[in-house]
């Protein structure tokens, strides 16, 4: 039984192409039917079926023409390469798709609330996931999610307290003018070390990210103001101290 082929019209309907599309891939030799009727219509074999596949996924990878062409050129007739950038993308787009998910979800969890959250409240989570997607990659986002999922509610209410305490006590000594390698200091900057590496989890990548994200924009800001001014600069004192 002869291979099936399918008609111009049919092509550009399953692809989401128009008809002319198809035309001028024809005419610039970039999609050319397996047959072509007495009556000069197109058909198009599994052979052309996939070379579009190839071409639709290339395109969605940015490609002008020219370049889908030259693509094609170097992979010759195999699916592989094009399947595999294909699923790269794919893949991409499922990890934007999860960390915004992540993030509508703890919005719905604030207005799940009688009053719901205020407009400053929101403005603030605007802003930190702002932030928060400059100097985080999609996956480390994902990693910080899953740690935060894995605390759980009250796991993160502990963390935000802890992290007050002790932010109040290191300044408490900072105002005293303790110096930093004092033994009292000392123990809070192990303390600190301990709350960092709970949120980090000891990645290095986001441990550098959370780093980079401090010197850019300021431990005021980057903690968004539970931090005072001069601060930072007393704890890093404090980790030189204790050789950190």
């Amino acid at each position: 039984m002869d291979a099936p082929t399918y008609t111009v019209g049919a092509i550009a309907k399953a692809a989401g192409l128009t008809v002319r599309t198809l035309h001028h891939w024809d005419a610039i030799g970039l999609l050319i039917p397996a047959e072509r009727g007495g009556n000069g219509y197109r058909r198009y074999g599994r052979e052309d079926l996939m070379r579009l596949y190839r071409i639709l996924a290339l395109r969605r990878l940015g490609l002008s023409l020219e370049e889908v062409r030259a693509a094609l050129e170097r992979e010759g007739p195999g699916l592989e390469a094009a399947v595999r950038a294909h699923l790269a993308r794919v893949e991409e787009q499922l990890s934007a798709q999860t960390a915004l998910r992540d993030r509508l979800v703890r919005i719905l969890g604030a207005l799940g609330g009688t009053a719901g959250p205020s407009a400053d409240e929101l403005i603030d989570t605007i802003e930190v996931m702002t932030m928060h997607d400059q100097y985080y990659t999609p996956e480390q986002r994902e990693q910080l999610a899953a740690r935060r999922d894995a605390l759980g509610e009250a796991g993160m209410r502990k963390a935000q307290e802890d992290w007050a305490e002790l932010i109040a006590a290191v300044e408490a000594e900072r105002a005293k003018g303790t110096d930093p390698a004092d033994p009292r200091v000392q123990e809070l900057a192990e303390r600190w070390q301990g709350l960092v590496q709970q949120f980090t989890g000891g990645d290095p990548g986001i441990t550098a990210s959370l780093k980079r994200m401090y010197e850019q924009e300021g431990a005021e800001q980057a903690s968004r103001g539970a931090m005072p001014p001069g601060l930072s600069e007393y704890v890093g004192k404090a980790m030189a101290a204790r050789g950190s």
